[in-house]
């Protein structure tokens, strides 16, 4: 069974779920509906914490209510200046990357 809610969304957060409802054929609803249920299905973490080591490495934990996730990240920096044709999902793809 369906029902009707209503609330106010920003007009970017709308915009987007019209532009991604029109790619995938559907209305924004079902847009919106897709997204409630990857929420609500996905491990969200309880808490992450993390601890900077000497040696550059960053260590992870997240606590999950099903269990723990470790992580050793070597190196985290944000690229602002780059180019956008190497980040493509074909280039990435062809390049050994999976996307998660």
């Amino acid at each position: 069974m369906k029902i009707r809610y209503t609330t106010i969304l920003p007009e970017d957060i709308l915009n987007q779920t019209k532009e991604k409802a029109k790619e995938e054929g559907c209305g924004g609803n079902a847009i919106i509906e897709k997204a409630l249920r990857l929420y609500f299905s996905s491990h969200l973490p309880n808490e992450v914490w993390e601890k900077s080591l000497e040696s550059g490495w960053i260590k992870k934990v997240v606590l999950l209510d099903d269990g723990i996730l470790f992580e050793n990240i070597k190196c985290r920096k944000t690229i602002t200046n780059y180019k956008k044709e190497e980040y493509t999902q074909e280039a990435l793809k062809s390049r050994g990357w999976k996307k998660v």
